[in-house]
């Protein structure tokens, strides 16, 4: 018994060297990380280690077959969570009174060094196989009518997420802020008196310092764009001054674009979904000639991550959104100055 704890202390030793020397800031900030995506990270962490067990080449196989580098991120960060979080839970186990079941805990830790070191050369050696070339969802907008959000919705008029793409039209949000619900009502502004329509949205991807936790988008009652119309018009229909908004699937949302884009233009090869509306609306607000306001409508705290959403010239000058305020509760921060920081399509600062 004490010369299988000797060995148990050795590789739970090993173990604990390979990751603090490899460990990432994603993990180190795992008070930051929601319940939801950790429990994500488990769920791919266990499915890749499940496959593992019938592919040669083991785990370091399985996790090379992609040729997408985000998914091969992913699941380096998700395996990274899930054996650090097993390393405490071994360790915990090790330092108990009476170790219970010591082989079995044994044969854990040297499942645990095996996977470990598998990560260690992930990590080491990078994505080697062949890498897909990425296609941005603003790709998408090419060949589109100009018109194309306004044609969609009447095409879903009789149908339950209406009101749901005329939101997703005029602010640009995120599914999953949908899914958490968005607020409208109209107020005046208290500045210069006009009847606004807003739109108040609760940030998805917020945590520490990153993202907008709120933000309100807001149009003049008087806007000429028929969308802003029909929300006047829906929003006088209503019992309640104020509107809440919300779905209960984001990909169920998705399911039905695809579907009415399919049925308006059935030769469009790219697919259509709720985050070509999100592209379009950066498109919409940076032709306006405001580059902060896009960062701010977007949810973005840092105006580089707007670079890689729809761009000015895939703005159309009669079907453009021009909301009157964006408001958000953090100051963006500036861009990085540099000769290449420019993307072709972005209007001049």
């Amino acid at each position: 018994m004490n010369e299988l704890l000797i060995k148990m202390q050795e590789l739970a030793t090993r173990c604990q060297a390979i990751l603090d020397a490899m460990r990432s800031p994603d993990v180190q900030e795992q008070r930051s990380t929601s319940h939801k995506t950790k429990v994500e990270y488990e769920r791919q962490a266990q499915q890749l280690l499940q496959r593992a067990r019938h592919v040669e080449g083991g785990l370091f196989a399985v996790v090379q077959s992609t040729r997408c580098v985000t998914t091969f991120r992913k699941r380096l960060v998700a395996l990274e969570h899930f054996l650090c979080s097993q390393q405490e839970q071994l360790t915990r186990q090790l330092n108990a009174p009476a170790v219970q079941a010591a082989e079995i805990l044994h044969l854990r830790f040297f499942l645990q060094l095996k996977h470990l070191q598998a990560l260690q050369r992930l990590r080491q050696q990078g994505m080697t196989g062949e890498r897909a070339k990425r296609r941005s969802k603003r790709q998408s907008l090419a060949g589109l009518p100009a018109n194309w959000r306004i044609d969609l919705c009447k095409r879903a008029v009789g149908g339950r997420y209406l009101f749901s793409l005329i939101v997703l039209t005029l602010t640009g949000c995120r599914p999953s802020e949908l899914v958490d619900g968005i607020d409208v009502w109209r107020g005046k502004d208290e500045v210069t008196g006009k009847l606004l329509i807003h739109f108040r949205i609760r940030g998805a991807k917020v945590k520490g310092s990153q993202g907008q936790p709120f933000r309100t988008i807001s149009y003049d009652t008087n806007d000429p764009h028929p969308l802003t119309v029909v929300v006047n018009e829906l929003l006088d229909t209503q019992p309640e001054p104020r509107v809440f908004v919300q779905l209960r699937s984001a990909v169920n949302l998705t399911v039905e674009i695809r579907r009415l884009a399919r049925s308006l233009w059935p030769k469009h090869k790219q697919p259509i979904t709720a985050y070509c509306f999100r592209h379009q609306f950066a498109a919409d607000l940076k032709a306006n000639g405001d580059d902060e306001a896009a960062s701010r409508g977007l949810g973005h705290i840092s105006a580089e991550t707007r670079r890689a959403y729809g761009t000015a010239s895939q703005a159309s000058k009669g079907h453009r959104l021009r909301p009157l305020q964006i408001d958000a509760k953090r100051p963006v921060k500036p861009r990085r100055c540099g000769p290449c920081t420019k993307r072709r399509g972005e209007p001049k600062p």
